[in-house]
């Protein structure tokens, strides 16, 4: 039986992660950690490391070097699937949701994943198979609802404006149950409005008991979210703080100014 999380325990360890492709240093013994009930960032310029980093932790790629750890486990090796029936789930920075099938449909398929039904229980169509369906289609008219889709769920996922696609493939990550949320730049491509509602979404997710780690380039949003903030740049971490204490590090400020920003970037969208 899984060990119960409390608050503020550690949930995710990176320990000295390395990732190499050939010649090229992608991230060079990175460490930190990700706590329970928390939302964390990792922030960077482009090209620091932070999706590389992503992949790793969720088995997209082998890190070469290091230890990643959820909750009593080392993770580094296991295939994606495996990973994600621990309860660490994540969404990638390109959309991926079903462009064909319906909204719901997409939510239905994400739901079947943990649908514990045989094959030949579903050819004989058995009641135990029928009350299963009546539930995942509950279960999926109530996460639509939460991420603020349920008036869209009979068009096709691909139809849905850019930001609506954002919310959706956040719908199929939820309907995986995760206890760990990995969100790769979620508010990419979203407006001023529809990122604040996303923001306040997040916090729903929170109150759900969903630790989250993300990476994002709103800088407005980052700070507005975050408990914690991790710095990469050039694949080594630089910083690690509370908001207030990134947007003050001279170290953050000359890694952003590198990249062509102004000395206020690190604090405003």
């Amino acid at each position: 039986m899984t060990r119960e999380i409390a608050a503020g325990e550690t949930v995710l360890a990176v320990e000295n992660l390395g990732v190499r492709f050939g010649g090229l240093v992608a991230l060079a013994g990175i460490s930190f950690e990700v706590r329970a009930g928390e939302v964390a960032s990792l922030i960077g310029p482009n090209g620091a490391g932070k999706t590389t980093a992503f992949n790793a932790i969720t088995g997209f790629l082998t890190p070469s070097e290091g230890a990643i750890r959820y909750r009593d486990s080392r993770i580094e090796g296991l295939r994606p699937n495996e990973i994600a029936d621990l309860g660490v789930v994540r969404t990638f920075q390109k959309t991926s949701v079903f462009a064909a099938s319906s909204v719901f449909d997409n939510l239905l398929i994400g739901l079947h994943r943990r649908g514990g039904a045989r094959l030949w229980e579903i050819l004989l169509a058995l009641p135990r198979v029928r009350a299963e369906e009546a539930r995942l289609r509950a279960e999926a008219e109530e996460i639509l609802d939460f991420v603020g889709l349920s008036a869209r769920a009979g068009e096709p996922g691909g139809a849905l404006p850019y930001g609506e696609q954002r919310l959706l493939e956040v719908a199929v990550a939820l309907a995986a149950r995760p206890s760990l949320l990995l969100l790769d730049e979620p508010v990419s491509g979203m407006n001023p409005v529809e990122t604040a509602s996303f923001m306040a979404m997040l916090g729903k997710i929170r109150a759900r008991g969903i630790t989250i780690l993300l990476v994002e380039h709103d800088m407005r949003m980052v700070m507005g979210v975050s408990d914690r903030v991790v710095v990469l740049n050039q694949g080594a971490i630089i910083a690690e703080g509370t908001p207030e204490e990134i947007q003050a590090n001279p170290e953050v400020i000359r890694a952003y100014l590198g990249h062509g920003a102004d000395r206020r970037a690190v604090g405003r969208a």
